[in-house]
C-alpha cells in the first residue's frame, strides 16, 4: 500500500540531509580525501530519500524493505575509498564518515530529527577534535615507513640501520630483499623498516640518507 506525506515534510527531510551531509564532508574535504562534500551530501541525502520511499512504498508491515538494502549499497562505496599503499591502508575513516552519514540520513528520513543532529555533532567533534588530540598524542613520536635500496658491496644491513640510531629513531625492521641487477651485475639490498622518533631527527636522517653515495634510493610513507 502506497502510503504518502505532505511533499513539503519530504522535501524538507532531503535538505536537510544535504545540510547535514555538507557539514560531515567538510571535514573529509578539508584533509584532501577521496569522499568529500559533494559524496558525503549525495549519500546522506540519497539515504534518507531511499528510507522515505521505503516507508511510502512498504507501508506500516514492510518499511525497512528498502531502507534495509542501503547499508549494502553504502558498505560497496565505502569499499572503493579504502586503498593500500606502500606499506599502509588508507581510507578507513572516510569509510566510516560515509558509514554514519546513511545513518544520519536514514535517521532524518524516519523524522527522527534530534538522533540526526545528536549524532551529526558527534561524528563532526570526533573528525575535527580527536584529529587535534591524535596529533598531540603523536607530537614527537612520528611514525614512518622507510623502503631503502642500498649496495650489498659497499654498505651492509647494520651500517644502514646504524644511521637510524644515530638520530635517536626506534626501529622495526619489516623486511630485506636482495635482488640482482640486470647488465650490471650489481647486488642490491632494500630493506623496509619502521622508524619511530621527533620529527626534526627523521629529517636530519633523510638528509644523511640522501648525502650516502651507496643508497640508491629510498622512499618515505606515513603510517596511517
Amino acid at each position: 500500500m502506497l502510503t504518502e506525506e505532505p511533499i513539503e515534510i519530504t522535501c524538507s527531510r532531503v535538505a536537510m540531509a544535504l545540510l547535514a551531509g555538507c557539514l560531515l564532508g567538510l571535514e573529509r574535504e578539508w584533509r584532501r580525501k577521496a569522499a568529500g562534500i559533494r559524496t558525503i551530501a549525495l549519500i546522506c541525502m540519497s539515504s534518507t530519500l531511499f528510507t522515505i520511499l521505503s516507508i511510502q512504498i512498504g507501508g506500516v508491515m514492510s518499511s525497512d524493505r528498502i531502507a534495509s538494502n542501503i547499508l549494502t549499497g553504502v558498505g560497496f562505496i565505502g569499499a572503493g575509498v579504502i586503498f593500500r599503499g606502500g606499506f599502509t591502508v588508507d581510507g578507513i575513516t572516510t569509510a566510516a564518515t560515509i558509514w554514519i552519514s546513511a545513518a544520519i540520513g536514514m535517521a532524518i528520513g524516519i523524522g527522527d530529527y534530534r538522533l540526526a543532529w545528536f549524532t551529526e555533532i558527534v561524528a563532526i567533534s570526533v573528525l575535527a577534535g580527536l584529529s587535534f588530540v591524535e596529533d598531540l598524542i603523536i607530537h614527537g613520536r612520528e611514525k614512518k615507513y622507510y623502503a631503502i635500496r642500498y649496495q650489498q658491496n659497499a654498505m651492509s644491513t647494520e651500517a644502514v640501520e646504524q644511521i637510524f640510531r644515530d638520530n635517536q629513531l626506534r626501529i622495526k625492521k619489516i623486511s630485506t630483499t636482495k635482488t640482482t641487477e640486470t647488465g650490471s651485475g650489481e647486488v642490491v639490498l632494500e630493506g623496509k623498516y619502521e622508524l619511530t622518533g621527533r620529527l626534526r631527527n627523521m629529517v636530519q636522517m633523510n638528509e644523511a640518507l640522501i648525502a650516502n653515495e651507496h643508497v640508491i634510493h629510498f622512499d618515505v610513507e606515513m603510517a596511517k
